[in-house]
């Protein structure tokens, strides 16, 4: 018995055009780098075992480690039903990824050798800055995802973080001067 699919299996397996490629490349990289970004958010809010904030500063460290974690699942979520999307796809040379790290090593100094407003100015400094490249980085993935859901979710995630570095820039503008 037939299915009336046989003529398929002589049909070659056909490849996106090359600029499909491009955008789904852009959209794993910003994808990647996005996902990275969300598994050291999640655990920003650790900071505050050892270091003490303000309630309304701790309140919002606490909104974006948590908002974080649920972003970085929503990524895995799209990722178990996208096997072409590619969390891992970093792709950063290796002179951005020395800077990368020198910077985390000045932030974690500026962190741990510091107290009262000026530890919560350098928190939320570092919190402002990635949630900034986080809102783009989504953004960004959205623009390249060749799925409306999927787009979606990104666009989800990017307002988020947008909102949470505007929550960031007025809790820094509401510090007392130094």
């Amino acid at each position: 018995m037939s299915c009336g699919c046989s003529h398929l299996q002589n049909v070659p397996a056909q490849r996106p055009p090359p600029g499909d490629t491009d955008k789904i490349q852009l959209r794993n990289n910003a994808a990647g780098l996005l996902y990275d970004l969300l598994g050291d958010e999640k655990n920003v809010g650790k900071v505050l075992i050892v270091k003490n904030a303000g309630k309304e500063v701790t309140v919002l460290i606490k909104l974006i480690s948590a908002t974080a974690a649920a972003n970085e699942k929503e990524l895995e979520q799209l990722a178990g039903n996208d096997p072409g999307l590619n969390l891992k796809a970093m792709s950063l040379p290796p002179g951005e990824t020395a800077a990368r790290a020198a910077i985390a090593k000045s932030k974690e100094y500026d962190l741990l050798f510091s107290s009262g407003a000026n530890f919560e100015f350098n928190l939320l400094m570092t919190q402002a800055e990635a949630q900034n490249y986080g809102w783009h980085m989504a953004k960004v993935a959205a623009e390249n995802s060749p799925r409306p859901q999927e787009a979606m979710t990104f666009k989800v995630i990017s307002e988020a973080m947008k909102h949470l570095y505007e929550q960031t820039v007025a809790q820094m503008r509401s510090l007392p001067v130094q």
